[in-house]
């Protein structure tokens, strides 16, 4: 059998755990002569089981309802506050954000490009509006 240094101990209590059953049969067998002759492998032991056992209890912690989904959007709130007018730009699921801003520009370009395709109304063009603004004048309307 092969002894262990305390350094060696602490980093194997740091990779393996503090459950000595759960190391290999020679380390195991190693870190089991060391606790018996070292004071300070039996404080580094209690330490390592103590923060197992905080981290197990942890682990069972229930959340609250929506605590995850409250936490994300707070964050993208913020994120959105402090980039300003880009933040909103780029938005969040719940916004239009930068597909909004895609949308109305596609939408403007095809306006523009109906309008340019079609050429300009020859109608209103040739209307003769004289007649009627004076008989609005006449009768009072105006």
């Amino acid at each position: 059998m092969t002894t262990m240094t305390l350094d060696a101990f602490a980093d194997r209590l740091d990779a393996l755990g503090p459950d000595l059953a759960r190391w290999p049969s020679a380390e195991g067998a190693a870190g089991r002569a060391l606790l018996a002759r070292s004071a300070e492998a039996r404080s580094l032991h209690t330490e390592a089981r103590r923060l197992g056992a905080l981290v197990a209890r942890a682990a069972e912690a229930e959340t609250p309802n929506g605590l995850v989904f409250r936490v994300v959007a707070d964050v993208a709130a913020r994120r959105r506050d402090r980039l300003g007018w880009f933040g909103w730009l780029t938005g969040s699921p719940g916004r239009f954000g930068l597909a909004g801003a895609s949308f109305c520009g596609a939408a403007l370009a095809a306006g523009v490009a109906l309008a340019m395709i079609s050429g300009p109304a020859t109608a209103s063009a040739n209307l003769d509006l004289g007649a009627a603004f004076e008989v609005s004048l006449l009768d009072g309307d105006l």
